[in-house]
């Protein structure tokens, strides 16, 4: 039984920026696979709205399995849920209608980032920070290193639609953008 807590009504308080309602098609939802790709720590307000996706059916897809661990401790709205500890690289998204990257392809080369991008061949929603040099990682997870920086162009030229968000984050007292990336497949 769906937990009482986990009902639209309930749906965390977010900037209009990250929220997920205006990001993503949420009346398609209900037909769709969806996979996330990185469950992270599930702290940030990204993370916060997926028990609130309506989704036929959610895929959480982590190299660091306690990432995972906490991902399965919540509840969800999806139909039915998956938690898969494996590396974006190794992993095939056919069959999926929707892959949502958010801060993930920082974590990866360039070079490993563009092959998982232009492999996917469904909707895909990337936001990433446009950081203009790498920051230390804070979690002592060895996949939580940057190892690649961004551009708004490294996503226009594959085909998305882009929108930077100013001044976006905030760390150690520096302020860097963000980007959304977006590209809807029929």
């Amino acid at each position: 039984m769906l937990n009482f807590f986990c009902r639209q009504e309930y749906y965390p308080p977010m900037p209009f920026e990250i929220n997920l309602r205006y990001r993503i098609p949420f009346n398609k939802l209900k037909k769709w696979r969806v996979l996330n790709v990185g469950a992270g720590s599930g702290e940030s307000g990204l993370a916060l709205q997926f028990p609130f996706l309506p989704c036929k059916e959610l895929t959480f897809l982590d190299i660091h399995q306690p990432y995972l661990d906490r991902a399965a401790a919540r509840v969800y709205l999806a139909e039915k849920v998956n938690f898969i500890n494996q590396d974006v690289r190794d992993f095939n998204t056919i069959g999926y209608d929707l892959v949502l990257m958010f801060d993930i392809l920082e974590h990866l080369s360039n070079e490993d980032s563009f092959q998982v991008i232009d492999d996917i061949k469904c909707s895909q929603v990337v936001f990433i920070p446009l950081e203009k040099k790498f920051r230390p990682n804070v979690f002592g997870v060895k996949s939580q290193d940057h190892l690649s920086l961004w551009t708004e162009d490294n996503f226009k030229c594959r085909g998305f639609k882009t929108e930077v968000l100013s001044g976006f984050h905030e760390e150690f007292g520096e302020k860097f953008d963000a980007l959304w990336a977006i590209k809807y497949q029929n």
